[in-house]
């Protein structure tokens, strides 16, 4: 199974510590998406995506849960990206409302 993690930032601290975080994951083998610096799609804040698979699952979100950013987890069954990030879903921290229309 493949997952995703959205890791969002409401400020520069936040950014500071979402940034930092990439070089462990590169490290377990995750790969990176693009650093949004503005909201893009149905993310409503700044944020950056980890591409991961069971394998690196615990070593990926062991390392998520300890941080303070609203972070979003789901599968990426790739059928559908409203089920993908609704059904199944889950939050570290404060959920945020996502755009799922765009």
């Amino acid at each position: 199974m493949n997952y995703h993690a959205h890791v969002y930032w409401k400020n520069n601290a936040e950014r500071e510590i979402a940034i930092s975080m990439r070089p462990s994951f590169l490290s377990m083998s995750a790969s990176l998406g693009a650093i949004h610096d503005k909201p893009i799609g149905p993310h409503p804040l700044p944020m950056y995506q980890i591409m991961y698979d069971t394998s690196i699952q615990t070593e990926v979100e062991t390392l998520l849960r300890i941080q303070p950013m609203s972070i979003l987890l789901h599968e990426d069954i790739g059928i559908d990206h409203v089920k993908d990030h609704t059904d199944g879903a889950r939050w570290i921290n404060t959920p945020l409302e996502l755009d799922l229309l765009s």
